[in-house]
């Protein structure tokens, strides 16, 4: 027991080291990136692709071979503000949570198995269990009027 749980620590600070010092190749179409390059996201999660837009965001869904489901926010102006995801297992959080993602492992180490981080510039919600894991990840102060963290589902 001793050995897996300073196992996971130390794998979870040389995630967040790697991610740091880039090392990990983290998509731009992640949080808080460009979706103009969503296509390099894609590849990265050998996903099918599919947007939908409203008024005042636009979705861009991924669906990987594993089931995973992967919905990104975007803003009129192609800003990515929130994050989504379900499936049976998680989805590479690296890629998908970009420079936000030593924040997360931060909160992971901190809380252990759900993860809930509320600051004024990030909010991250991830929970589950093995073949249903979920959660969302959103750049507060990015939403675009009239939108609010209850319409990131």
């Amino acid at each position: 027991m001793y050995l897996l749980r300073h196992s996971r620590a130390f794998s979870l600070q040389l995630g967040a080291a790697l991610v740091l010092l880039g090392v990990v190749p983290a998509s731009q179409a992640a949080l808080g990136g460009d979706v103009s390059t969503l296509a390099s996201e894609q590849s990265v999660f050998r996903a099918t692709f599919v947007a939908t837009r409203s008024n005042q965001f636009s979705v861009h869904s991924l669906t990987t071979p594993a089931g995973v489901h992967i919905r990104q926010y975007a803003g009129p102006s192609g800003h990515v503000f929130a994050v989504a995801w379900d499936g049976p297992v998680l989805p590479n959080l690296e890629t998908l949570l970009g420079s936000s993602y030593a924040a997360y492992v931060e909160g992971q180490r901190q809380r252990g198995r759900g993860v809930r981080i509320q600051t004024p510039a990030l909010v991250v919600e991830s929970a589950g269990m093995m073949r249903a894991f979920y959660g969302k990840a959103l750049l507060p102060k990015h939403l675009p009027d009239g939108v609010s963290a209850r319409d990131i589902q």
